[in-house]
């Protein structure tokens, strides 16, 4: 028995599944970890849905990032107003074997405050940039911006990313350490 889907299931395997660890890294860079896992699943549910309007001669990868730009601006707009929890009980978080090649390329927790602190625009544009690697061409497709803002964006980003990063470092030195005095011992 043949099933129509079966083919799809197997395109969509072959050609979006490998970005899988890619997509979660971003969604992580983006929102932290508590919400990247159900960035990444609306993403991945959407593409499924809309698969059969993926063009397989364009960048999978790419369209990807475009589907959790837009979920992610989609809870954005959701959340925004809504007011946080503050006693709410810390959950079990499940492992899977793929975060290993993640963890080891997170984020020190300096680069990590400080991308949080970017305004989401030049955010996405140095993730996708400098931590993706994706072309100026394909940030412009994501973002459904012109060349020149992705250029922009960068450059913006990256100059208030190593200002806030030199914060970062100079409260961290600044900040008085234990000594241990003649008169404690």
């Amino acid at each position: 028995m043949n099933l129509p889907w079966a083919g799809r299931a197997k395109r969509f395997e072959r050609l979006a599944v490998p970005h899988f660890p890619a997509v979660y890294r971003g969604a992580r860079g983006l929102s932290g970890c508590v919400a990247a896992d159900d960035l990444v699943q609306e993403t991945y549910l959407r593409a499924w849905k809309y698969f059969e309007t993926f063009d397989p001669r364009t960048n999978c990868r790419a369209w990807l990032f475009r589907i959790l730009r837009n979920v992610w601006a989609d809870r954005w707009h959701e959340i925004r107003l809504e007011l946080p929890l503050t006693d709410a009980p810390e959950a079990v978080q499940p492992y899977y074997d793929w975060e290993d090649e993640f963890l080891n390329a997170e984020f020190s927790e300096g680069m990590a405050k400080a991308l949080a602190e970017l305004p989401p625009e030049y955010r996405w544009a140095v993730l996708l940039a400098d931590v993706e690697e994706f072309s100026y061409q394909e940030i412009a497709r994501i973002l459904a911006c012109p060349i020149g803002t992705v250029m922009s964006r960068i450059n913006r980003g990256r100059r208030m990313l190593a200002r806030l990063l030199r914060a970062c470092e100079n409260s961290a030195a600044s900040k008085p350490h234990d000594r241990v005095r003649d008169s404690d011992v």
